[in-house]
């Protein structure tokens, strides 16, 4: 859905706009194949008992607390129904780790614009990496441009006629020039607005989605979550392997 009209958030007295507008403008787990990179020599030969060593054990550790990858979860209005039109009270919906879709339509139909709210939370140890708009989005109006924004929260409070970001986390509007790309960091960037930089971290936080033309515009957004990086996890893995690579030598003198 698009955001108000670029005159009705013209700064006072100077016909310039405030800023809604933009100017015209499975995968393969990096864990495992870092793993499969580790020599060959590791492993021991036959009838050698492979070393149970507090190295090796904190290793096994790191690698099982990986676990496998979490199944997508997401929104499609299309199967689950049609999400929430009021800030106040977003479709609260779930992301795991991956790829998310959240697809749905918005548009202006008889007068009355459709927005879509929805929030999520990301438990600790998670974040928001991207958010890319896919193939299948469409826009209305001249401009072909939609809205989207974020506040922190479970509700978006700000008003969608009150011409001012005050209150959003950020905002952005995009069009078919953004179809495969990520705009998270671009929604960060919206004036006015708090602002932030990507990645999205642990919170919960709640979106707001519309197209103010006349007509019916469909959005196909990827968010994409991923596992926050924990250096001394890292680490322990590394000093793990290592221990096997040094008792490896040992045993071949």
């Amino acid at each position: 859905m698009r955001a108000p009209t670029h005159d009705a958030l013209a700064l006072p007295g100077t016909g310039q706009p405030l800023g809604w507008g933009r100017i015209v403008s499975d995968r393969t787990c990096p864990m495992c194949a870092a793993i499969r990179r580790v020599n060959l020599s590791l492993i021991p030969e036959p009838g050698i008992p492979m070393p149970k060593t507090p190295a090796l054990i904190s290793a096994l550790l790191m690698v099982a607390a990986l676990g496998p990858a979490q199944a997508a979860n997401g929104w499609d209005e299309s199967v689950a129904g049609d999400l929430s039109n009021f800030g106040t009270v977003p479709t609260a919906i779930t992301l795991g780790l991956g790829a998310n879709l959240i697809a749905g339509t918005t548009g202006r139909v008889a007068g009355a614009v459709d927005r879509d709210y929805f929030t999520f939370t990301l438990p600790a140890g998670m974040q928001l990496e991207s958010l890319t708009v896919l193939p299948g989005s469409t826009f209305l109006g001249q401009s072909e441009l939609s809205f989207i924004g974020v506040q922190a929260g479970t509700q978006v409070t700000v008003s969608p006629t009150g011409g001012s970001a005050a209150g959003l986390l950020g905002w952005w509007h995009f069009g078919v020039n953004d179809v495969g790309t990520d705009i998270l960091g671009l929604i960060g960037t919206g004036f006015g607005a708090t602002g932030f930089n990507a990645p999205l971290q642990a919170g919960s936080y709640a979106f707001w989605v519309q197209d103010t033309g006349t007509g019916t515009a469909q959005y196909r957004l990827e968010f994409g979550v991923s596992a926050v990086p924990e250096p001394a996890a890292a680490l322990l893995l590394l000093a793990g392997l290592a221990g096997l690579a040094c008792q490896a030598r040992v045993r071949r003198r």
